[in-house]
């Protein structure tokens, strides 16, 4: 069964902290929807402007709804023993999958991001996705190189997050182990990303478009393929504009209108 999760905006309130309130109405409203599940704390989630405190925070919310739901924490640092941390607080808060990005800046090798990986895997007992963002951690994630085939190969990576348009990339890896589920992260290419054989959709945008992407996955996996290609179509055009105006601040934005205050984006940089 393929399945569709919600890459989860972080609502801030009118001082900055997170509001749970909202983050909740968020969730009951996307569960409502027919959603299977949710990504937090990852690039919508603004994850790496949020401090250590708020990080554990977002888990402890997400924690009220593994009854309900299937949950992913990005747990995700440049330092193994910092994601580790975040790694076990977010098992102890009953959280079923562990995600995390490539550590990045430093220019790890291929053996040590490996050993990242290994050694997350090892502190939770569990499995962990492989959050593949090239675009944001310049790094990639290429299965023909030993160190990281291995890795693929042992059991530590469960699943990948292919945000990434190179979908011979995710035949790849398929190909080095057939057990692994890749999930698409770019929803404005689902119906390629399904002829591709992936497992499901992380997708930000279904915040606030669940229900069209929902529609566009059932349509190609009933075989009704150009009613699938035409409604992603449309689904591209709003997601244009979205993209036009930032990614993090337009889903915000459009949350505020359909009535949840989640407020801004978090300050990168100050006023020059």
């Amino acid at each position: 069964m393929k399945k569709l999760y919600v890459a989860s905006i972080t609502p801030f309130d009118g001082n900055n902290q997170i509001n749970d309130s909202a983050m909740r109405q968020l969730w009951d409203r996307n569960l409502a929807e027919g959603a299977d599940g949710f990504f937090i704390g990852g690039s919508s989630g603004e994850c790496f402007l949020l401090s250590r405190e708020e990080r554990v925070h977002t888990f402890e919310l997400a924690g009220e709804y593994t009854d309900r739901t299937e949950m992913f924490a990005h747990v995700g640092a440049i330092s193994t023993e910092e994601a580790i941390f975040y790694a076990r607080k977010a098992k102890e808060m009953g959280i079923q999958n562990i995600a995390a990005t490539p550590p990045f800046y430093f220019g790890f090798s291929d053996k040590e991001m490996a050993g990242y990986y290994y050694d997350i895997a090892e502190a939770v007992d569990m499995p962990v996705l492989y959050y593949n963002i090239p675009s944001s951690t310049h790094r990639e994630l290429n299965p023909s190189q030993p160190d990281l085939a291995a890795l693929l190969k042992s059991g530590a990576v469960g699943a990948i997050k292919h945000t990434n348009l190179n979908l011979y990339q995710m035949e790849r890896i398929h190909d080095v182990n057939p057990d692994i589920r890749c999930y698409g992260g770019f929803e404005n290419c689902m119906v390629a990303f399904l002829a591709f054989g992936c497992d499901g959709f992380i997708g930000s945008n279904f915040n606030f478009m669940l229900p069209q992407y929902k529609k566009v996955m059932e349509l190609y996996l009933s075989h009704h393929d150009d009613e699938a290609r035409i409604l992603q179509s449309k689904s591209n055009c709003i997601l244009d504009a979205v993209l036009k105006n930032g990614l993090c601040a337009s889903l915000k934005y459009i949350a505020s209108c359909q009535g949840i205050q989640v407020g801004e984006v978090r300050t990168m940089i100050g006023h020059l």
